[in-house]
């Protein structure tokens, strides 16, 4: 019976542990102002349109992807998976670390578009 217990209970505290989920990661601080003129200073609304809204490039904007892996991301770059060739990589030489995080305030600053039903030209009469 004790032994029934010690795993009841051992069951229920390994539950409890993979049911609670890490916090999120709070983004960099940044500015979003500064974030629009190194983006576009930095070339990136050629590939990623002025909003990050793709285009060549991927879909940046709304919801970048997490901040971490986007400043990863655009560190490393990535061959092969664009029209134009690929991601570049973007060293600390090129964008700064302060810069591209005001790039991701930028990009966490463009609202979502407006719902289809919202636009009256797209409206069904």
């Amino acid at each position: 019976m004790t032994y029934l217990i010690l795993i009841l209970a051992l069951a229920a505290s390994v539950r409890a542990q993979s049911q609670q989920q890490p916090a999120p990661q709070p983004a960099p601080a940044g500015n979003a102002a500064r974030g629009k003129i190194a983006f576009m200073n930095a070339g990136c609304y050629t590939c990623h349109g002025t909003v990050g809204h793709g285009g060549a490039g991927a879909r940046l904007a709304p919801k970048p992807r997490a901040a971490a892996a986007f400043m990863a991301y655009v560190r490393s770059g990535r061959r092969g998976w664009s029209v134009a060739g690929g991601m570049p990589a973007y060293p600390p030489s090129v964008v700064s670390d302060a810069a591209l995080t005001d790039i991701y305030a930028y990009l966490m600053s463009i609202p979502a578009p407006p719902a289809v039903s919202e636009i009256p030209a797209l409206r069904e009469p």
